[in-house]
């Protein structure tokens, strides 16, 4: 039979519902702006009736959070290709700004007035301030190029030192993570709730796709695995294992990630990211910088070559010498071997007395893939067969060097062989790794009148200094296909279209994750309006238990007096 004690057990168990409810309800409005935070609510059923089926009121659940999983393993996984696009947008902004072509202080405006130099040249082969003009034209090239080098080299650093602390974040969202897990498990393995302590491991592993694309398994028992890029396992249970940024083999100062695992067994993992933040610090870094370095190489290259071409056969006033070092050596090993990239022919040394008249033309035949330096220098000695009109030597550092008498002087005639290209006699710019060391020649920036312009020593001859301002419309390029304008116009054209490109994927992509958030926000996200409804339900619920509760006591009182 139903008792007054069971009914105001009824009432006090109303009671603690809703004040859970209230409290519940108090505790999603101070957290409404709260990162990661998920709604919580508080969820009731009738309590179990008595003997006779009289109900025995109500009682509350475990208080449970508002969240869709499937809604969440979303925003995790589209986030690591959402920064993908937004540090690729970062490196390429910056590629844009060293690539920029800023009118004249930009490469193509700088590229501009020194073919205009050599046109202005060609037309007064005489005039020393023409003569100065090429030679300052060519240094600001040359400066330009090594310049915009040294900024791709430092962009590299930057993505190295990025890449590092992306390392140290990963670690810390890791560790943080493992520790989730512990209190997680130690609060519900009583049966409780770890609302709180699952947002902010959500949140956790949210922050952690946006650095690297993660994969995550949840266990039974409430603690979750995390693995990140293929196959790393960061988090497990309790455990962590960090990534760590270690200098690698081959290039210096750059960065690998190894990740520790027990007993400081360790593994290169570089390479197994496929998405997120790092994964394409690592791409800028190592692939997309890399390639534009190569092109500003591929330019300078070109320059110097087709330049040094020209230039090196010809004679600019009073460029005769008495003794000329080659710019390049040969290593001990490559001097006992077939010189790189000789050509079947001959090349002419001219000897010349002290007034320019000549006096002799040599003539040495070279067999591309069979003579190395010592013989060509062999077969230049046995021509001429008298030190004292000409001699050739290698020096110690393994360059060649050529002198005549006291009595004489040379000037190089015609080179089918490429020696003096190779070599690096009479050069305008000089270059052994491209870009990051283009520069005038020693001796143009020494002697302005050593600029070759014409050929054999002919007052006002021009055809050299000619010939080089044509090379600024013919093409020359990629098997001369292109000029150098229209290749540089091509590493600004392509760089745009990355930009262009990567634009609009983020913003789709940027999209995508915007729509995920808002659907999670519409499912997990504190409505005040709604809270504030929830209020007044539970305060009238709790007004009208406690009523029931005083109407309960009167009763007792009642059958107490009676």
């Amino acid at each position: 039979m139903p008792s007054l004690n069971q009914a105001l057990n009824i009432g006090a168990r109303a009671l603690s519902t809703q004040q859970r409810a209230m409290q519940t309800s108090g505790h999603n409005i101070s957290n409404q702006n709260t990162e990661g935070f998920s709604r919580q609510q508080v969820s009731t059923k009738a309590a179990a009736p008595d003997p006779t089926g009289v109900g025995g009121g109500t009682d509350a659940l475990p208080t449970g959070r508002v969240f869709d999983r499937f809604v969440q393993r979303k925003i995790v996984q589209e986030n690591p290709k959402s920064e993908v696009f937004q540090s690729r947008g970062d490196f390429l902004n910056k590629l844009e700004v060293i690539f920029g072509d800023l009118g004249e202080t930009g490469l193509r405006g700088i590229l501009n007035e020194f073919w205009n130099s050599w046109s202005q040249l060609s037309s007064q082969p005489e005039s020393e301030v023409a003569r100065q003009r090429v030679q300052e034209q060519g240094d600001l090239v040359a400066v330009k190029v090594r310049e915009m080098h040294a900024q791709l080299v430092s962009l590299r650093r930057e993505a190295d030192a990025r890449i590092q602390d992306t390392a140290a974040q990963i670690n810390s969202l890791g560790e943080q993570i493992a520790e989730l897990n512990r209190q997680i498990f130690s609060y519900e393995v009583s049966g409780r709730q770890a609302n709180d302590a699952r947002d902010a491991r959500e949140l956790a592993v949210e922050e952690l796709a946006k650095l690297a694309d993660v994969n995550l398994i949840e266990n039974p028992n409430g603690r979750v695995s995390v693995i990140i890029g293929r196959d790393w396992t960061l988090v497990e249970g309790e455990k962590f294992f960090k990534t760590e940024a270690t200098l690698k083999g081959g290039e210096i100062g750059m960065v690998g990630l190894e990740g520790v695992a027990t007993n400081n067994n360790r593994r290169d993992i570089t390479r197994i990211f496929r998405s997120g933040a790092l994964s394409e610090m690592l791409q800028q870094r190592d692939v997309t910088i890399v390639e534009f370095m190569q092109d500003l190489d591929e330019l300078a290259f070109g320059l110097a070559n087709r330049i040094n071409e020209l230039h090196a056969t010809g004679t600019g006033i009073r460029s005769a010498a008495s003794l000329m070092k080659s710019t390049y050596g040969l290593n001990p090993e490559a001097l006992n071997q077939p010189m790189p990239f000789l050509k079947d022919g001959v090349f002419q040394l001219h000897l010349v007395g002290q007034d320019d008249e000549f006096l002799e033309t040599y003539e040495f035949e070279v067999q591309a893939g069979m003579d190395t330096l010592q013989d060509v220098v062999n077969r230049i000695n046995q021509t001429v067969q008298d030190p004292s009109l000409l001699q050739a030597n290698i020096e110690a550092d393994g360059s060649m060097l050529i002198q005549t008498g006291p009595e004489y002087r040379f000037i190089f005639g015609e080179d089918q062989t490429d020696l003096t290209l190779i070599m690096g006699f009479n050069s305008f710019f000089e270059s052994l790794k491209g870009a990051a060391d283009l520069r005038v020649s020693d001796r143009i920036l020494q002697n302005p009148n050593a600029i070759s312009t014409g050929r054999d020593l002919i007052p006002g001859d021009n055809q050299v200094a000619l010939a080089i301002a044509k090379l600024q419309t013919q093409p020359t390029m990629k098997n001369e296909s292109m000029t150098f304008d229209e290749f540089y116009n091509g590493i600004l054209g392509e760089l745009g279209l990355r930009i262009r490109r990567n634009k609009v994927e983020q913003e789709q992509q940027d999209g995508m994750v915007r729509q995920f958030k808002e659907i999670r926000n519409s499912i997990s996200g504190v409505n005040m309006d709604e809270e504030m409804t929830h209020m007044v339900q539970y305060q009238k619920a709790y007004e009208a238990s406690a009523r029931f509760v005083k109407t309960v006591d009167e009763m007792m009182d009642t059958v107490i007096n009676m």
